[in-house]
């Protein structure tokens, strides 16, 4: 039997918070749906808590191949006529599903939904709310900006993601973002008023910035502005300041990682996209840096 709604979740040894995750799920007010689980190489006894708990859903594990590898399975394993993920750390508000259902279907089923998150901590307990304003329609130029749709609290037709060929695996980061990006392009999202889920924060989640990341999330915004159709949309001061802005963090990152050619470079080149004070001071820090750092 397929269901309307396939809740795809993907894990990597977090046993403790999935199991708080598929009680959000169960505790739904609406019913029409199926719970996919991708275990991405856990070690922490995640399939035997699933077997105790006795828990309604379809497991299927992998060797590690990253969460856009994950996500890229569970859109083949689903059956439901829409997708919803729902990292494994979060959890869903008790209507969630109810609500975007009734939104997709209110606008014609070709569309996204997502929606607002409430903030908790390690312990689930409420620390903050999403402030960011959100956006209804063809969201390319304010996405490009900033981040404000995520994995979970979303959903999407599975013919959609299935279409346009899914998760980019061959990012280290931002798989989901990218993607959002590119089905911004050609479908409308709509947004949410109230929370659709708690987004959990905690130590071994809060990204671990690094020059590579932040230089692969750099290059993919750039990609898709040059050459994934985001500069027939978006307004060129808007993106140079966005990819300046990239540029700048980079910049820093590498100052930090003593990389100071690459630094130079990225705070020169955020300077020209969108001349600003804070990448001229740290180009100057990055040269006296290359200049003193031993030959």
């Amino acid at each position: 039997m397929n269901h309307k709604v396939s809740i795809c979740i993907p894990t990597y040894n977090r046993k403790h918070y999935l199991k708080q995750a598929l009680q959000s799920v169960f505790a739904q007010t609406y019913k029409d749906y199926e719970v996919i689980i991708v275990d991405d190489g856990s070690s922490d006894g995640t399939e035997h808590m699933l077997k105790l708990e006795r828990f309604p859903v379809r497991y299927h594990w992998q060797q590690n191949s990253g969460d856009a590898a994950a996500r890229n399975k569970l859109i083949e394993l689903a059956t439901g006529q829409y997708i919803s993920f729902l990292d494994s750390d979060d959890l869903l508000m008790p209507d969630a599903l109810d609500r975007m259902v009734k939104a997709a279907e209110e606008k014609g089923g070709e569309v996204i939904v997502y929606g607002p998150y409430l903030r908790i901590d390690q312990d689930g307990k409420l620390c903050g709310r999403c402030k960011r304003k959100l956006y209804s329609g063809y969201i390319t130029k304010y996405l490009f900006q900033s981040i404000f749709v995520h994995s979970g609290g979303s959903m999407f037709p599975r013919r959609i993601l299935q279409q346009e060929g899914g998760f980019d695996e061959s990012l280290p980061v931002c798989s989901d973002y990218d993607l959002w990006l590119r089905l911004s392009l050609k479908y409308r999202f709509i947004a949410l008023n109230k929370p659709t889920f708690k987004r959990r924060r905690h130590s071994s989640n809060i990204s671990q910035y690094s020059f590579d990341n932040r230089k692969a999330e750099l290059d993919m915004l750039t990609d898709f502005y040059y050459n994934g159709g985001g500069k027939e949309v978006i307004p060129k001061q808007a993106a140079m300041k966005r990819l300046s802005q990239e540029n700048y963090r980079a910049g820093r990152y590498a100052i930090k990682e003593h990389l100071h050619e690459q630094a130079c470079h990225l705070l020169g080149e955020s300077f020209r996209q969108y001349p600003n004070l804070k990448s001229l001071i740290y180009r100057t820090r990055a040269e006296i840096a290359k200049r003193l750092a031993p030959s």
